[in-house]
């Protein structure tokens, strides 16, 4: 990413937080677009869910993309990549941002495997709703 584009997308999300198009409970939503489109995505497998102390970063797969969501207790990011090998090369998209955290510097509860992937609004397959309770 270059730093023109950088500037652009961080002054996007800037404005976003600071007069949001959509609020869910505490969650400023910073790319509407994509929100929206989470929607239209099944998730077939979680692969994996690696969490330590400030994130968690769950590794799943639709019918032809792979999917990370990355949660931390102020923000949500995801890639949508075309294959294993675009995990290093591009980068997070941020969806939303913790209101509470960012104008109190409050950390919520943390949310449930399950509240993240349907706070985002994906459609889930019943082989990824077990691969969800394994997780668990």
């Amino acid at each position: 990413m270059n730093i023109k584009s950088l500037k652009d997308k961080l002054e996007l999300y800037y404005n976003k937080i600071q007069n949001p198009d959509k609020v869910i409970g505490n969650w400023t939503i910073v790319d509407t677009k994509l929100y929206n489109s989470l929607k239209k995505i099944k998730l077939n497998n979680i692969n994996n869910i690696d969490k330590n102390i400030e994130e968690k970063i769950i590794y799943a797969e639709s019918k032809n993309k792979y999917i990370l969501i990355k949660v931390s207790f102020n923000f949500i990011a995801v890639k949508i990549i075309d294959n294993e090998y675009d995990y290093i090369i591009k980068d997070w998209d941020l969806i939303a941002v913790d209101r509470e955290f960012v104008y109190k510097g409050k950390a919520t509860k943390p949310m449930t495997n399950k509240e993240i992937i349907k706070f985002l609004g994906f459609k889930v397959s019943s082989k990824a709703k077990k691969d969800l309770e394994y997780f668990n």
